[in-house]
């Protein structure tokens, strides 16, 4: 596969403490690199083989080839190898780097660059049931705007997809609406008896509440507005009226 259209976009870098958000991205990458490379960060290298007939003895069984054996295919095949390991060490500081620079294949690189920064499995199983946690008493902080809560939210449910925990449209949404503030009841109630929270997203729900908000803080500006005119007009016609009476007082002294 030709990779000359995508050798502009830019390698994701790696740094330790956003590694999630890294192996997403570096994952799609590679796979607008090359589909290939994908499988090889995942079960290895590939190595050209041909099939040895069965003899009395001997049953069927492959063996590696030898590279003057190998077909144009296969010698393009295995060139990926070095491609990827490329990418992967583009991707990283001299430090991070260093610390994987004698594995032989990409897929010891990428197994490597999990455990350092995400730790062991039984590390991962700890963050995950952490997670988890957070996910069931997500709730609003204190004068935290509807956008700040949805971003933190957001970010909660991409954490909990990176370690393989997803949730129901319908639990997501439920979630959400219920970590909102009391001052938020009256258009939650609205959104769960006329929509399916089953059917729509979560995106949509947020949507429908930040144009509900938007309205509200328009028309608090409007009254704000409006206020603001009618005490100008007010201290307008008090100075008119105080001119006016010091111009009498003036021509009375006069």
């Amino acid at each position: 596969m030709s990779t000359t259209k995508y050798e502009s976009m830019k390698i994701p870098i790696l740094k330790k403490s956003e590694y999630p958000t890294w192996k997403v991205k570096m994952l799609m990458y590679l796979e607008a690199m090359d589909p290939d490379y994908l499988d090889m960060i995942r079960d290895g290298p590939y190595i050209p083989t041909r099939l040895v007939e069965r003899t009395e003895t001997v049953p069927e069984h492959y063996v590696v080839k030898a590279k003057s054996e190998w077909t144009p295919e296969e010698k393009a095949h295995v060139l990926r190898e070095p491609k990827i390991k490329n990418i992967l060490h583009s991707s990283l500081d001299a430090v991070m780097s260093n610390r994987v620079i004698a594995y032989k294949s990409a897929k010891e690189i990428w197994d490597t660059l999990e455990t350092q920064c995400q730790g062991s499995a039984s590390v991962k199983k700890n963050r995950r049931a952490l997670l988890i946690q957070e996910y069931e008493q997500f709730d609003a902080k204190p004068d935290e705007s509807l956008t700040d809560l949805y971003d933190r939210f957001l970010t909660l449910l991409n954490s909990l997809c990176l370690v393989e925990k997803e949730y129901e449209t319908e639990d997501s949404n439920t979630t959400f609406l219920r970590a909102l503030p009391e001052e938020w009841d009256t258009q939650t109630s609205i959104i769960r008896h006329q929509y399916d929270l089953n059917i729509v997203s979560l995106d949509e729900v947020y949507g429908m509440l930040r144009t509900h908000d938007l309205e509200v803080q328009q028309r608090k500006n409007k009254k704000s507005s409006k206020a603001k005119t009618i005490a100008l007009n007010v201290e307008a016609k008090s100075k008119g009226k105080t001119m006016k009476v010091s111009r009498r007082k003036s021509r009375i002294v006069n």
